[in-house]
């Protein structure tokens, strides 16, 4: 069994609904039995029409693709590589963030994955970016700014390598919990369309919003043995996040379509924009959109003395 409590049922003596051969799993949300090969299909099928719904990719767009060595990221590489690498006007280049954090990522292996796929590949580090690393000997940093910094700092390596995207691993489960923390944080402007850190200056795709994340892991874990494995650091995450993932598995189980529904409200929310005085706009500091007020501006000020 795939996960106990969770969308995904291996189900050996079922049959593919769209073939003869033994289905591999049972989407719960859709009804569908699926083999390996349909399975796929319908991975693939979904992250296209996501990209193509969003405008998410454009003719002379340089993609720069978040590669943290993770099962998400190294599937969404090789996604991105196989369907769009063969376009003459499109660019990609994968870019890895070192938070310096023990054990640190293994940035050559990283780039040896990248080179594997035919892919330029870059990297920076909090240490380049901010003046300090993510580590005990610098004092461990929450959880919520590594994330605003990895962000940052993903975003100024984009910039120096003139990417126009940056595509990101971001599952549905993941923006499910991002619609639950804004919520329960009281953002209402994250949920009008509000800017994220980094965004502001250059656009984030996520081809598998609408793919649950065991999907993704158990066609990675099918299809190309050893991806994500032996990965970047799990940092872990705020007690808040792993608190709301933990209620969404739960009601997840009782109502598999909960994580597309929450995703819907965000879009829907998110094309209404955000109201007039709340429009966002740029920080004299850091460059960053913001509404109302610039919390990655904070942060630096506390990392990094940033003036």
């Amino acid at each position: 069994m795939w996960g106990d409590d969770k969308s995904l049922i291996r189900v050996p003596r079922l049959r593919c609904d769209r073939c003869s051969r033994e289905a591999i799993v049972h989407q719960r949300y859709s009804g569908l039995h699926l083999c390996g090969d349909h399975l796929k299909g319908d991975l693939i099928a979904r992250a296209k029409r996501t990209i193509r719904a969003h405008g998410w990719i454009r003719s002379g767009d340089r993609i720069g693709v978040a590669l943290s060595g993770g099962t998400n990221s190294s599937f969404l590489l090789h996604f991105l590589s196989s369907q769009f690498g063969m376009r003459p006007d499109l660019s990609f280049v994968a870019m890895s963030v070192d938070e310096g954090e023990e054990p640190s990522r293994d940035m050559r292996r990283i780039e040896r994955f990248a080179e594997a796929m035919g892919i330029e590949w870059a990297g920076t580090s909090f240490a380049r970016e901010f003046g300090r690393s993510a580590g005990a000997e610098s004092g461990h940093l929450p959880t919520s700014c590594r994330d605003i910094l990895r962000d940052i700092a993903l975003t100024s390596l984009a910039e120096r390598m003139e990417a126009t995207r940056i595509a990101l691993g971001t599952t549905l489960d993941d923006g499910a919990i991002s619609v639950l923390l804004c919520v329960l944080r009281g953002e209402p402007e994250r949920l009008l369309g509000g800017p994220r850190p980094g965004e502001g200056r250059i656009l984030r795709i996520r081809p598998f919003l609408r793919i649950p994340a065991e999907e993704v892991a158990l066609y990675a874990r099918l299809n190309f043995p050893g991806i994500g494995e032996a990965s970047c650091l799990d940092a872990g995450e705020d007690l808040l996040k792993g608190e709301v993932r933990r209620i969404l598995d739960e009601y997840t189980n009782r109502h598999p379509a909960t994580p597309f529904s929450l995703v819907n409200l965000s879009e829907a929310l998110g094309e209404r924009g955000v109201p007039g005085p709340c429009e966002p706009r740029p920080c004299d500091g850091c460059r960053e959109r913001f509404v109302p007020t610039c919390p990655v501006r904070r942060i630096l000020d506390e990392v990094t003395g940033y003036v």
